[in-house]
Protein backbone atom coordinates (compact mmCIF):
# COMPACT_ATOMS: atom_id res chain seq x y z
CA UNK A 1 0.00 0.00 0.00
CA UNK A 2 2.94 2.39 0.46
CA UNK A 3 4.48 2.39 -2.67
CA UNK A 4 1.41 3.41 -4.54
CA UNK A 5 0.55 6.05 -2.20
CA UNK A 6 3.94 7.72 -2.43
CA UNK A 7 3.05 9.32 -6.19
CA UNK A 8 0.64 11.61 -4.56
CA UNK A 9 2.09 12.10 -1.08
CA UNK A 10 3.64 15.74 -2.08
CA UNK A 11 0.15 17.43 -2.43
CA UNK A 12 -1.51 18.81 0.00
CA UNK A 13 1.18 18.09 2.58
CA UNK A 14 2.22 21.28 4.15
CA UNK A 15 1.45 22.50 7.25
CA UNK A 16 0.47 26.66 7.19
CA UNK A 17 2.54 27.62 9.43
CA UNK A 18 5.92 25.79 7.61
CA UNK A 19 8.28 27.72 5.82
CA UNK A 20 7.56 28.66 2.36
CA UNK A 21 9.44 26.74 -0.64
CA UNK A 22 11.20 28.63 -3.30
CA UNK A 23 8.45 28.67 -6.51
CA UNK A 24 8.53 29.92 -10.13
CA UNK A 25 6.69 33.28 -10.16
CA UNK A 26 3.69 34.13 -12.66
CA UNK A 27 2.30 30.95 -12.05
CA UNK A 28 -0.81 31.54 -14.07
CA UNK A 29 1.49 33.39 -16.97
CA UNK A 30 0.18 36.93 -16.93
CA UNK A 31 3.40 38.84 -15.64
CA UNK A 32 6.87 38.20 -13.16
CA UNK A 33 6.54 41.45 -11.56
CA UNK A 34 5.56 41.35 -8.02
CA UNK A 35 5.63 44.46 -6.39
CA UNK A 36 3.80 45.86 -3.88
CA UNK A 37 -0.18 45.70 -4.00
CA UNK A 38 -3.09 46.92 -1.97
CA UNK A 39 -6.55 48.57 -3.08
CA UNK A 40 -6.75 50.58 -5.64
CA UNK A 41 -3.78 49.00 -7.92
CA UNK A 42 -4.79 47.62 -11.27
CA UNK A 43 -2.30 46.17 -14.37
CA UNK A 44 -1.18 42.41 -15.28
CA UNK A 45 0.54 42.29 -11.15
CA UNK A 46 -3.19 42.23 -9.89
CA UNK A 47 -4.09 40.07 -12.25
CA UNK A 48 -1.66 37.69 -11.50
CA UNK A 49 -2.09 38.21 -8.15
CA UNK A 50 -6.06 37.19 -8.20
CA UNK A 51 -5.57 33.99 -10.16
CA UNK A 52 -2.96 32.54 -7.96
CA UNK A 53 -4.99 33.74 -5.20
CA UNK A 54 -8.06 31.47 -7.22
CA UNK A 55 -5.72 28.66 -7.27
CA UNK A 56 -4.36 28.79 -3.91
CA UNK A 57 -7.62 28.70 -1.95
CA UNK A 58 -10.30 26.93 -3.90
CA UNK A 59 -8.95 23.76 -2.82
CA UNK A 60 -10.32 24.76 0.42
CA UNK A 61 -13.55 25.18 -1.38
CA UNK A 62 -13.31 29.15 -1.61
CA UNK A 63 -15.23 30.21 -4.44
CA UNK A 64 -12.78 32.05 -6.97
CA UNK A 65 -12.61 35.51 -7.33
CA UNK A 66 -13.32 37.89 -10.37
CA UNK A 67 -9.53 38.12 -12.03
CA UNK A 68 -9.71 41.59 -13.60
CA UNK A 69 -6.91 43.13 -12.49
CA UNK A 70 -8.74 45.68 -10.58
CA UNK A 71 -7.75 45.85 -6.67
CA UNK A 72 -10.83 45.87 -5.10
CA UNK A 73 -12.68 44.81 -1.93
CA UNK A 74 -13.16 41.05 -2.98
CA UNK A 75 -9.53 41.08 -3.88
CA UNK A 76 -8.71 42.63 -0.48
CA UNK A 77 -10.93 40.20 1.46
CA UNK A 78 -9.15 37.30 -0.11
CA UNK A 79 -6.38 38.23 0.03
CA UNK A 80 -6.77 38.31 4.30
CA UNK A 81 -8.32 35.05 3.98
CA UNK A 82 -5.54 33.32 2.19
CA UNK A 83 -2.58 35.17 4.58
CA UNK A 84 -4.52 33.84 7.62
CA UNK A 85 -4.46 29.99 6.02
CA UNK A 86 -0.88 30.88 5.10
CA UNK A 87 -0.24 31.87 8.97
CA UNK A 88 0.85 35.48 7.19
CA UNK A 89 0.26 39.09 8.94
CA UNK A 90 -2.97 39.58 7.57
CA UNK A 91 -3.09 43.10 6.21
CA UNK A 92 -5.00 43.03 2.43
CA UNK A 93 -1.88 43.76 1.05
CA UNK A 94 0.66 41.59 -1.07
CA UNK A 95 3.97 42.51 -0.25
CA UNK A 96 6.98 39.51 -0.67
CA UNK A 97 6.13 37.49 1.90
CA UNK A 98 2.46 37.06 0.75
CA UNK A 99 4.00 36.82 -2.83
CA UNK A 100 5.91 33.86 -2.16
CA UNK A 101 3.54 32.14 0.12
CA UNK A 102 0.74 32.71 -3.16
CA UNK A 103 3.84 31.13 -5.32
CA UNK A 104 3.89 28.50 -3.21
CA UNK A 105 0.56 27.48 -2.81
CA UNK A 106 -0.71 27.89 -6.46
CA UNK A 107 1.88 25.96 -7.66
CA UNK A 108 1.14 23.13 -4.71
CA UNK A 109 -2.38 23.61 -3.84
CA UNK A 110 -3.23 22.76 -0.23
CA UNK A 111 -6.03 23.37 2.12
CA UNK A 112 -6.81 26.32 4.55
CA UNK A 113 -7.78 25.37 8.65
CA UNK A 114 -11.11 27.19 7.43
CA UNK A 115 -13.16 26.02 4.95
CA UNK A 116 -14.96 28.57 2.37
CA UNK A 117 -18.25 28.71 1.56
CA UNK A 118 -19.93 28.46 -1.96
CA UNK A 119 -20.31 31.96 -3.67
CA UNK A 120 -21.71 33.37 -6.79
CA UNK A 121 -19.74 32.05 -9.34
CA UNK A 122 -17.26 34.73 -11.60
CA UNK A 123 -16.70 34.68 -15.16
CA UNK A 124 -13.14 35.97 -15.28
CA UNK A 125 -10.61 33.40 -13.23
CA UNK A 126 -7.98 33.35 -15.07
CA UNK A 127 -8.27 36.56 -17.03
CA UNK A 128 -5.83 35.72 -19.12
CA UNK A 129 -8.24 35.55 -22.42
CA UNK A 130 -11.86 35.39 -23.42
CA UNK A 131 -11.73 33.75 -26.29
CA UNK A 132 -13.05 30.45 -26.47
CA UNK A 133 -11.32 28.77 -29.97
CA UNK A 134 -11.10 24.90 -30.37
CA UNK A 135 -7.76 23.73 -28.68
CA UNK A 136 -6.04 20.45 -29.57
CA UNK A 137 -2.32 18.71 -29.30
CA UNK A 138 0.11 21.00 -31.11
CA UNK A 139 -2.09 24.56 -29.95
CA UNK A 140 -0.13 27.43 -28.50
CA UNK A 141 -0.62 30.82 -26.90
CA UNK A 142 -2.61 32.92 -24.48
CA UNK A 143 -5.70 30.58 -25.26
CA UNK A 144 -3.80 27.30 -24.33
CA UNK A 145 -2.53 29.36 -20.67
CA UNK A 146 -6.42 29.66 -20.12
CA UNK A 147 -6.92 26.64 -20.98
CA UNK A 148 -4.44 25.54 -18.76
CA UNK A 149 -5.53 27.55 -15.58
CA UNK A 150 -8.71 27.22 -15.72
CA UNK A 151 -8.44 22.95 -16.10
CA UNK A 152 -6.30 23.41 -12.70
CA UNK A 153 -8.74 25.45 -11.32
CA UNK A 154 -11.48 22.72 -11.94
CA UNK A 155 -9.63 19.69 -11.07
CA UNK A 156 -9.19 18.37 -7.64
CA UNK A 157 -5.27 19.21 -7.10
CA UNK A 158 -4.64 15.95 -4.70
CA UNK A 159 -5.83 13.74 -7.64
CA UNK A 160 -4.92 15.94 -10.69
CA UNK A 161 -1.43 17.89 -9.95
CA UNK A 162 -1.75 21.22 -11.89
CA UNK A 163 -0.55 21.92 -15.06
CA UNK A 164 2.38 23.99 -15.62
CA UNK A 165 0.51 27.24 -17.27
CA UNK A 166 2.95 27.76 -20.12
CA UNK A 167 0.94 28.08 -23.64
CA UNK A 168 1.70 24.75 -25.20
CA UNK A 169 -0.57 21.88 -25.83
CA UNK A 170 1.29 19.33 -25.25
CA UNK A 171 0.62 15.26 -23.45
CA UNK A 172 -0.11 16.54 -20.24
CA UNK A 173 -2.59 18.89 -21.07
CA UNK A 174 -4.26 16.87 -23.73
CA UNK A 175 -4.54 13.89 -20.76
CA UNK A 176 -5.89 16.69 -18.77
CA UNK A 177 -8.81 17.58 -20.83
CA UNK A 178 -9.37 13.78 -21.58
CA UNK A 179 -9.53 13.30 -17.83
CA UNK A 180 -12.13 16.44 -17.25
CA UNK A 181 -14.00 14.95 -20.27
CA UNK A 182 -14.62 12.17 -18.29
CA UNK A 183 -15.70 14.10 -15.49
CA UNK A 184 -18.26 16.03 -17.17
CA UNK A 185 -19.77 12.70 -19.74
CA UNK A 186 -18.44 14.11 -22.69
CA UNK A 187 -16.61 12.88 -25.22
CA UNK A 188 -12.70 11.92 -24.45
CA UNK A 189 -11.35 13.12 -27.72
CA UNK A 190 -8.47 15.41 -25.87
CA UNK A 191 -9.71 18.25 -27.94
CA UNK A 192 -10.94 21.39 -26.30
CA UNK A 193 -14.20 22.15 -28.59
CA UNK A 194 -17.10 24.71 -27.35
CA UNK A 195 -19.10 21.55 -25.41
CA UNK A 196 -15.47 21.02 -23.77
CA UNK A 197 -14.85 25.18 -23.22
CA UNK A 198 -17.70 25.51 -21.06
CA UNK A 199 -17.88 22.78 -19.01
CA UNK A 200 -14.19 23.95 -18.11
CA UNK A 201 -15.25 27.56 -17.72
CA UNK A 202 -18.29 26.08 -15.24
CA UNK A 203 -16.50 24.21 -13.34
CA UNK A 204 -13.57 26.38 -12.96
CA UNK A 205 -15.48 29.44 -11.50
CA UNK A 206 -17.70 28.02 -8.98
CA UNK A 207 -16.91 25.89 -5.84
CA UNK A 208 -16.94 22.67 -7.62
CA UNK A 209 -13.91 20.24 -8.50
CA UNK A 210 -13.37 17.15 -10.90
CA UNK A 211 -12.70 14.07 -8.78
CA UNK A 212 -11.59 10.63 -10.03
CA UNK A 213 -14.99 8.48 -10.09
CA UNK A 214 -15.51 5.64 -7.84
CA UNK A 215 -17.02 2.64 -8.48
CA UNK A 216 -20.73 2.40 -8.81
CA UNK A 217 -22.89 0.31 -6.65
CA UNK A 218 -20.49 0.39 -3.85
CA UNK A 219 -21.34 2.83 -1.32
CA UNK A 220 -18.87 2.32 1.42
CA UNK A 221 -15.72 4.43 1.57
CA UNK A 222 -12.33 3.12 3.34
CA UNK A 223 -8.91 4.84 3.22
CA UNK A 224 -5.19 3.12 3.75
CA UNK A 225 -2.93 5.17 5.99
CA UNK A 226 0.56 5.05 6.80
CA UNK A 227 3.04 8.23 7.30
CA UNK A 228 2.93 9.19 4.57
CA UNK A 229 -0.50 10.85 5.32
CA UNK A 230 1.40 12.76 7.96
CA UNK A 231 3.56 14.93 6.13
CA UNK A 232 6.00 17.24 8.90
CA UNK A 233 4.23 15.20 11.51
CA UNK A 234 0.59 16.39 10.75
CA UNK A 235 -1.95 14.61 12.65
CA UNK A 236 -4.91 12.80 10.99
CA UNK A 237 -8.00 14.24 12.67
CA UNK A 238 -10.05 10.53 12.37
CA UNK A 239 -13.61 12.65 14.01
CA UNK A 240 -13.24 14.86 10.36
CA UNK A 241 -12.15 11.43 8.32
CA UNK A 242 -15.46 9.80 9.62
CA UNK A 243 -17.72 13.00 9.13
CA UNK A 244 -16.41 12.99 5.42
CA UNK A 245 -17.89 9.89 5.53
CA UNK A 246 -15.59 6.95 5.32
CA UNK A 247 -16.30 4.29 7.20
CA UNK A 248 -13.38 1.97 7.68
CA UNK A 249 -9.47 2.08 7.05
CA UNK A 250 -6.49 0.03 7.49
CA UNK A 251 -3.70 1.51 9.07
CA UNK A 252 0.01 0.93 8.60
CA UNK A 253 1.08 -1.49 11.44
CA UNK A 254 5.12 -3.04 10.45
CA UNK A 255 7.40 -3.87 7.36
CA UNK A 256 9.33 -6.61 7.56
CA UNK A 257 11.31 -7.75 10.51
CA UNK A 258 12.25 -4.14 11.67
CA UNK A 259 10.21 -1.09 11.15
CA UNK A 260 6.65 -0.47 12.77
CA UNK A 261 5.09 2.96 11.49
CA UNK A 262 5.63 5.57 13.55
CA UNK A 263 2.16 6.59 13.61
CA UNK A 264 0.88 3.02 14.33
CA UNK A 265 -0.07 4.07 18.26
CA UNK A 266 -1.81 7.23 17.51
CA UNK A 267 -3.56 6.40 14.62
CA UNK A 268 -5.10 2.62 14.71
CA UNK A 269 -6.59 3.63 18.26
CA UNK A 270 -7.53 7.13 17.29
CA UNK A 271 -9.60 5.83 13.91
CA UNK A 272 -11.46 3.33 16.45
CA UNK A 273 -12.41 6.03 18.88
CA UNK A 274 -13.83 8.05 15.80
CA UNK A 275 -16.09 5.37 15.03
CA UNK A 276 -14.31 4.08 11.96
CA UNK A 277 -14.07 -0.38 11.40
CA UNK A 278 -10.27 -0.74 11.83
CA UNK A 279 -7.65 -3.32 11.21
CA UNK A 280 -3.51 -3.15 11.29
CA UNK A 281 -1.89 -4.19 8.32
CA UNK A 282 1.61 -5.35 7.70
CA UNK A 283 3.86 -4.99 4.95
CA UNK A 284 5.88 -7.95 4.04
CA UNK A 285 9.36 -7.76 2.67
CA UNK A 286 10.75 -11.78 1.78
CA UNK A 287 14.00 -10.07 1.67
CA UNK A 288 15.53 -13.17 3.19
CA UNK A 289 14.41 -17.11 2.89
CA UNK A 290 11.39 -18.15 5.70
CA UNK A 291 10.75 -14.95 7.77
CA UNK A 292 7.47 -15.05 7.53
CA UNK A 293 6.71 -16.17 10.91
CA UNK A 294 9.51 -14.13 12.45
CA UNK A 295 7.33 -11.23 10.59
CA UNK A 296 4.46 -12.11 11.86
CA UNK A 297 5.57 -12.21 15.55
CA UNK A 298 6.90 -8.38 14.91
CA UNK A 299 3.60 -7.20 13.67
CA UNK A 300 1.57 -9.38 17.04
CA UNK A 301 3.86 -7.32 19.33
CA UNK A 302 3.18 -4.07 17.92
CA UNK A 303 -0.44 -4.20 17.31
CA UNK A 304 -1.07 -5.74 20.57
CA UNK A 305 0.70 -2.88 22.31
CA UNK A 306 -1.91 -0.40 20.83
CA UNK A 307 -4.85 -2.41 22.69
CA UNK A 308 -5.57 -4.75 19.28
CA UNK A 309 -7.21 -7.93 20.10
CA UNK A 310 -9.09 -8.85 16.62
CA UNK A 311 -12.14 -8.60 18.80
CA UNK A 312 -13.68 -5.46 20.43
CA UNK A 313 -16.36 -3.94 19.15
CA UNK A 314 -14.26 -1.57 15.38
CA UNK A 315 -11.54 -3.99 14.80
CA UNK A 316 -11.79 -5.39 11.89
CA UNK A 317 -9.33 -8.29 11.26
CA UNK A 318 -5.19 -7.96 10.66
CA UNK A 319 -4.24 -7.14 6.74
CA UNK A 320 -1.31 -9.10 5.30
CA UNK A 321 0.11 -6.92 2.72
CA UNK A 322 1.48 -8.75 -0.26
CA UNK A 323 2.76 -7.20 -2.80
CA UNK A 324 5.87 -5.92 -5.21
CA UNK A 325 8.78 -4.40 -3.71
CA UNK A 326 9.04 -0.81 -1.72
CA UNK A 327 12.44 0.06 -2.84
CA UNK A 328 11.17 1.16 -6.63
CA UNK A 329 12.11 -1.78 -8.45
CA UNK A 330 8.93 -2.87 -8.34
CA UNK A 331 9.94 -6.39 -8.49
CA UNK A 332 9.08 -9.96 -6.53
CA UNK A 333 10.38 -10.13 -3.34
CA UNK A 334 12.77 -12.37 -3.48
CA UNK A 335 12.31 -15.36 -0.99
CA UNK A 336 8.64 -14.87 -0.99
CA UNK A 337 6.82 -18.62 -1.29
CA UNK A 338 3.59 -19.67 -0.46
CA UNK A 339 5.41 -21.56 2.78
CA UNK A 340 6.81 -17.98 4.02
CA UNK A 341 3.22 -16.45 3.29
CA UNK A 342 1.21 -18.77 5.37
CA UNK A 343 3.39 -18.68 8.17
CA UNK A 344 2.53 -15.36 8.90
CA UNK A 345 -0.56 -15.93 8.24
CA UNK A 346 -1.07 -18.82 10.31
CA UNK A 347 0.66 -16.93 13.19
CA UNK A 348 -1.27 -13.93 13.10
CA UNK A 349 -4.41 -15.98 12.96
CA UNK A 350 -3.96 -17.97 15.97
CA UNK A 351 -2.85 -15.18 18.12
CA UNK A 352 -6.16 -12.63 17.31
CA UNK A 353 -8.47 -15.42 16.29
CA UNK A 354 -9.71 -13.79 13.19
CA UNK A 355 -8.84 -14.46 9.60
CA UNK A 356 -6.86 -12.22 8.25
CA UNK A 357 -7.15 -10.56 5.14
CA UNK A 358 -4.83 -10.49 2.15
CA UNK A 359 -4.27 -6.99 0.47
CA UNK A 360 -2.61 -8.09 -3.09
CA UNK A 361 -3.50 -8.01 -6.55
CA UNK A 362 -4.01 -10.57 -9.14
CA UNK A 363 -0.53 -9.43 -10.65
CA UNK A 364 1.04 -9.83 -8.20
CA UNK A 365 0.31 -13.49 -7.45
CA UNK A 366 0.51 -14.77 -10.91
CA UNK A 367 3.88 -13.07 -11.41
CA UNK A 368 5.35 -13.97 -8.01
CA UNK A 369 3.72 -17.13 -6.49
CA UNK A 370 3.20 -18.81 -9.84
CA UNK A 371 -0.76 -18.20 -9.78
CA UNK A 372 -1.26 -19.94 -6.97
CA UNK A 373 -4.87 -20.76 -5.51
CA UNK A 374 -3.71 -21.60 -2.60
CA UNK A 375 -4.59 -18.56 -0.97
CA UNK A 376 -8.01 -18.52 -2.75
CA UNK A 377 -10.14 -18.77 0.48
CA UNK A 378 -8.88 -15.90 2.09
CA UNK A 379 -10.87 -12.38 2.07
CA UNK A 380 -9.16 -10.16 -0.49
CA UNK A 381 -8.43 -6.52 -0.93
CA UNK A 382 -7.79 -5.76 -3.67
CA UNK A 383 -5.72 -2.92 -5.55
CA UNK A 384 -6.93 -2.23 -8.82
CA UNK A 385 -6.88 1.85 -10.71
CA UNK A 386 -7.90 0.67 -13.85
CA UNK A 387 -11.33 3.37 -14.23
CA UNK A 388 -12.55 1.14 -16.73
CA UNK A 389 -13.58 -1.96 -15.00
CA UNK A 390 -16.58 -2.58 -12.66
CA UNK A 391 -14.49 -4.77 -10.21
CA UNK A 392 -10.85 -5.66 -9.67
CA UNK A 393 -9.28 -8.27 -11.27
CA UNK A 394 -9.65 -11.43 -9.08
CA UNK A 395 -6.69 -13.74 -8.54
CA UNK A 396 -6.92 -17.32 -9.52
CA UNK A 397 -9.29 -19.37 -7.52
CA UNK A 398 -10.78 -16.47 -5.66
CA UNK A 399 -14.65 -16.48 -6.16
CA UNK A 400 -15.24 -12.45 -4.82
CA UNK A 401 -13.12 -9.46 -3.34
CA UNK A 402 -13.69 -7.84 -0.06
CA UNK A 403 -12.10 -4.38 -0.53
CA UNK A 404 -11.31 -2.92 -3.64
CA UNK A 405 -8.14 0.17 -3.13
CA UNK A 406 -9.15 1.70 -6.51
CA UNK A 407 -7.18 5.21 -6.17
CA UNK A 408 -3.94 5.59 -4.95
CA UNK A 409 -5.12 9.53 -4.46
CA UNK A 410 -8.64 9.72 -2.06
CA UNK A 411 -8.15 12.69 0.23
CA UNK A 412 -11.20 12.75 2.63
CA UNK A 413 -11.02 15.57 5.36
CA UNK A 414 -9.08 14.91 8.24
CA UNK A 415 -5.95 13.77 6.00
CA UNK A 416 -3.19 16.18 5.11
CA UNK A 417 -1.99 14.06 2.31
CA UNK A 418 -3.64 11.86 -0.05
CA UNK A 419 -4.07 8.24 0.96
CA UNK A 420 -5.29 5.28 -0.89
CA UNK A 421 -8.83 4.85 -0.73
CA UNK A 422 -11.22 1.53 -1.22
CA UNK A 423 -15.14 0.34 -1.03
CA UNK A 424 -16.27 -2.43 0.60
CA UNK A 425 -17.94 -5.09 -1.16
CA UNK A 426 -21.29 -5.17 1.14
CA UNK A 427 -23.53 -3.49 3.33
CA UNK A 428 -23.33 -1.74 6.49
CA UNK A 429 -24.44 -4.98 8.07
CA UNK A 430 -21.93 -6.53 6.52
CA UNK A 431 -19.61 -4.23 7.68
CA UNK A 432 -20.14 -4.37 11.22
CA UNK A 433 -20.17 -7.82 11.54
CA UNK A 434 -16.76 -7.75 10.38
CA UNK A 435 -16.10 -5.46 12.99
CA UNK A 436 -17.65 -7.19 15.73
CA UNK A 437 -20.23 -4.54 15.59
Amino acid sequence: MQRLALVVAVLLVLPAAAAVAAEPVAVCGHTTAQPTLKQGATGDAVAEAQCELNLATKASRYTPIGADGSFGPATDARVRVFQKCAALSVDGQIGPNTWAALNSWSARPRKCATPGTAEAAQSVVCGLSTARPTLQSGSSGTDVKELQCRLNLAMEPGHYPPLTVDGQFGAGTRNRVIEFQHCVNASADGVAGPTTWAKVADWSSRNAYCVPPKPAGHPIDGVDTAKYQHPGGAPINWGAVKASGVEFATVKATRGLNVTDEYLATDLPAARNAGLAVGPYHFYTGTAAGTGGAQADRFIAAVKATGYTGKRAGDLPPVFDLEWKDDGSGGCPPYVTVADVKAWLDKVQAAFGRTPIIYTQKSFLDACLGGTTALSAYPMQLADYRQSVTQPALPAGSKTWLMWQYTDAAIPDGIPAPATGDVFNGTQADLDRLANR
